[in-house]
């Protein structure tokens, strides 16, 4: 979670500093590695992070800044509701593709089953 508080504050002085491309693309690179280490490829943020900061200009910059405070509060609010049964590094349960690869494991595992009788 401190990596999201340094991201975000290091946004808020590429901007202060008078936007540098250079700087935008170190911070961009950064984050992305946070989001994919804490949601993963397939999560909404991470997809979305790297659609909107394609283009290395302030927009892109605020739009980031803005999914990575969205991440950091669903990080928090993930960790603080152990009923969810979702971890800090993995998808929500509701993601999409987690119920996809819990379905396909299910049909898998029937699969295996039919072919070993």
């Amino acid at each position: 979670m401190e990596s999201l508080n340094d991201l975000i504050a290091s946004a808020r002085a590429i901007l202060d500093s008078g936007f540098d491309v250079d700087a935008f693309l170190t911070w961009r690179e950064l984050a992305l590695l946070c989001l994919l280490g804490l949601m993963g490829p397939l999560h909404y943020y991470t997809k979305s992070f790297a659609r909107f900061t394609e283009k290395p200009d302030e927009r892109g910059l605020l739009a980031g800044r803005g999914l990575l405070a969205a991440a950091r509060e669903h990080v928090a609010k993930t960790a603080n509701s152990p009923s969810e049964g979702a971890s800090v590094g993995g998808p929500p349960p509701h993601d999409r593709f987690s119920l996809w690869r819990l379905g396909h494991t299910k049909s898998q595992q029937l699969t295996d089953v039919r072919h070993t009788t």
